[in-house]
C-alpha cells in the first residue's frame, strides 16, 4: 500500500513541476520583449500586444541610422491607413455634413502640423534611432504614421482603428474649427472662374528641417508666396497671404 501512495505522491510532484515549467515558458517571451523599450512603450502607452515587434521596431528607425531598413515605407503606408480610417470615423459620426465639409475636417486631422504635434506628445525620443543633431517635429509626424503601418500589419484594421480613435480622433487633440485657407481660396477661385495653380519653387535646409517655398498663382499673375516647414503648410500661408491681397 505504501509503495502505491510512494508513486502517487511521486506522480503527483511530476505534475506540478510540468505546471511551472509550463509557466516559465509561457512567460519567458514576454520577460525577453519586456526589456526592450519599444515593447514597453507599446503595452503601457498604447495598450498593445505585439505579436511581432520587428515592424514596430523599424517603425522607429531614421534613415540618418539605417539607410534600406526604416520607416520610409511603412511611413507611405501609415498615411493611407489614416486616411481610410479618418474618413470612416467621419462618414459615421457626421452625417449631416457634405463632402466638402468632410474633406476640410479629414485635412485638419491628418494634416503634418497636427500629427506633429500628437506624435511628439506620444512618442518618447529616446525609442528614436537616429544620428541627427536634433530631431525635428517633422520626424514624429512620420513615426506616427509608421506605427500606424507597424500595428496594421501586426494587427489588422480593427486594433489600428482603436488606436487612431485614442489617439488621433479626439477634440482635445485636434481644432476642427481650423480655417482652411487653402479651401477658402479654391472655393474663391470656382465662384469667380479664375485659375489656381501652386509652384513648389524651392527647397532648403538640411534632411530634417527642410523649408518649402510655394508660389500661389492666379491665372498667370503671381499673387503671392511663403515658406513652410510641408509643402502643405506653405501652401496655407501661401493661401492666407493670397486672401488678405484679394480683400
Amino acid at each position: 500500500m505504501w509503495f502505491w501512495r510512494a508513486q502517487r505522491l511521486d506522480f503527483n510532484k511530476k505534475i506540478q513541476e510540468v505546471i511551472i515549467l509550463k509557466k516559465i515558458i509561457t512567460q519567458a517571451p514576454f520577460l525577453t520583449k519586456n526589456k526592450d523599450g519599444i515593447f514597453i512603450f507599446l503595452r503601457k502607452e498604447c495598450n498593445i500586444k505585439p505579436k511581432n515587434i520587428s515592424s514596430y521596431k523599424k517603425a522607429f528607425t531614421h534613415s540618418s541610422f539605417n539607410k534600406t531598413d526604416n520607416y520610409e515605407r511603412l511611413e507611405f503606408l501609415g498615411d493611407a491607413v489614416l486616411n481610410t480610417v479618418v474618413s470612416e470615423c467621419l462618414y459615421i459620426s457626421s452625417p449631416q455634413n457634405n463632402e466638402g465639409s468632410l474633406s476640410q475636417k479629414r485635412s485638419v486631422i491628418v494634416g503634418r502640423d497636427n500629427l506633429n504635434k500628437i506624435g511628439e506628445k506620444l512618442i518618447p525620443k529616446e525609442l528614436i534611432k537616429h544620428k541627427l543633431k536634433t530631431i525635428s517635429k517633422n520626424i514624429y509626424g512620420n513615426i506616427l504614421e509608421s506605427l500606424i503601418a507597424a500595428i496594421y500589419l501586426d494587427l489588422g484594421y480593427k486594433k489600428t482603428r482603436v488606436f487612431i480613435e485614442k489617439n488621433i480622433l479626439t477634440d482635445k487633440e485636434v481644432n476642427l474649427k481650423h480655417y482652411n485657407y487653402k479651401s477658402k481660396i479654391l472655393e474663391w477661385s470656382q465662384k469667380n472662374q479664375k485659375k489656381i495653380r501652386f509652384v513648389n519653387s524651392k527647397q532648403a535646409g538640411p534632411d530634417h528641417q527642410k523649408q518649402y517655398l510655394v508660389h500661389l498663382y492666379i491665372d498667370k499673375v503671381k499673387i503671392s508666396e511663403s515658406w513652410g516647414k510641408t509643402k502643405k503648410s506653405a501652401e496655407q500661408r501661401a493661401s492666407k497671404i493670397a486672401i488678405k491681397v484679394l480683400n
